[in-house]
């Protein structure tokens, strides 16, 4: 089931540790396992466009990977540049609030 997205289920706050954190618009605080963010990617250098197959094999990334920094794209979407060099994943909200482990309770 998705979720319905208004602007309460947009983030309200995004940073990093050792996982992604997003606290979103309602107080729900989802959590990210960086390793599975990065091999998750779905750029063109790692998922075929056409076949939608998965190009990227998870064996050469880093268990240890690490974001360097991140941005906003649009209203939809994080971009995260990775300490491997890879930075053209596009990480859609939508997805991402699908997908995220959530924290018991409110995050105020």
């Amino acid at each position: 089931m998705r979720v319905k997205y208004s602007k309460k289920t947009q983030p309200k706050e995004i940073f990093f540790d050792d996982q992604m954190n997003i606290i979103w618009g309602d107080g729900h605080h989802s959590k990210y396992n960086l390793y599975d963010l990065r091999c998750d990617c779905e750029c063109a250098s790692c998922v075929n466009e056409i076949t939608g197959e998965k190009i990227l094999d998870n064996a050469t990334v880093n268990p240890n990977i690490q974001p360097t920094s991140s941005e906003y794209v649009g209203n939809y979407g994080l971009r995260i540049f990775w300490n491997d060099g890879h930075s053209v994943g596009i990480y859609k909200f939508a997805t991402l609030r699908d997908q995220g482990s959530f924290e018991e309770g409110q995050v105020n």
